[in-house]
């Protein structure tokens, strides 16, 4: 259980500390535009990405002690 809440807190401050929401591309001509991602859907892909950061992470851990109790 603490695995979940813990890996989804790390990871979301992670990903607001890190993530970029401007986006530079270059066109063919060589121009440079800037995208630049609304805050709500900023923050529901960080939302998102760390519900699934918290997943993979419960999961790991569980195998992880079902890998120990084997060994006992």
């Amino acid at each position: 259980m603490k695995t979940g809440i813990y890996s989804f807190i790390v990871s979301f401050f992670l990903l607001v500390a890190f993530m970029k929401r401007i986006e530079s591309t270059k066109d063919v001509d060589g121009m440079t535009s800037s995208i630049i991602t609304p805050f709500p859907e900023f923050f529901f892909t960080i939302f998102r990405y760390s519900v699934i950061t918290s997943i993979i992470a419960v999961i790991i851990a569980i195998l992880y002690l079902f890998s120990m109790r084997e060994n006992d």
